[in-house]
């Protein structure tokens, strides 16, 4: 398979998966946990969250296998992605909401490290840091295979 159709679809995938695990975060979430009240289930509600985005890591690796490194490369940029930011980010826009401008709740994420040491995660820090992760996975994607092209040759 030509190295462009494959990062075609491994990227394909990645945005898949992202705009579905966000839109599951909305709608369970959101729709179902907020407006009845239930945020003493938070913790159960986050093991399962998590629990989609693995499974999301495992199917999606299955189906890129032939794909080689790149299979690896979607479950790294779909992990970091998923708790760097961006799907936090996608949450508020597919939802046609504004970013609230403080995200408490994020203050445990060790993968959102755009931010001062103390205090809450601000919006501006929450899209400072989506965009870090979206810039580290877009490079590789691109500059890669162009290194490794550049070595076969040489």
């Amino acid at each position: 398979m030509p190295a462009t159709t494959v990062k075609r679809r491994v990227s394909l995938a990645l945005l898949v998966a992202l705009g579905f695990y966000a839109l599951s975060d909305i709608l369970l979430w959101q729709r179902i946990f907020e407006t009845h009240e239930l945020s003493l289930f938070d913790p159960e509600y986050q093991t399962g969250h998590v629990a989609i985005l693995v499974g999301m890591m495992a199917v999606g690796g299955v189906l890129l296998l032939e794909s080689g490194l790149w299979a690896l490369w979607y479950q790294g940029a779909l992990y970091t992605l998923a708790f760097g930011g961006v799907e936090d980010v996608l949450y508020y826009w597919l939802d046609g909401k504004a970013i609230p401008g403080v995200l408490p709740w994020l203050d445990r994420s060790r993968l959102i490290f755009v931010r001062p040491l103390p205090g809450d995660v601000t919006n501006v820090e929450l899209l400072a840091s989506a965009a870090f992760w979206v810039v580290l996975w877009l490079s590789v994607l691109v500059f890669v295979p162009r290194i490794a092209a550049r070595r076969s040759a040489a």
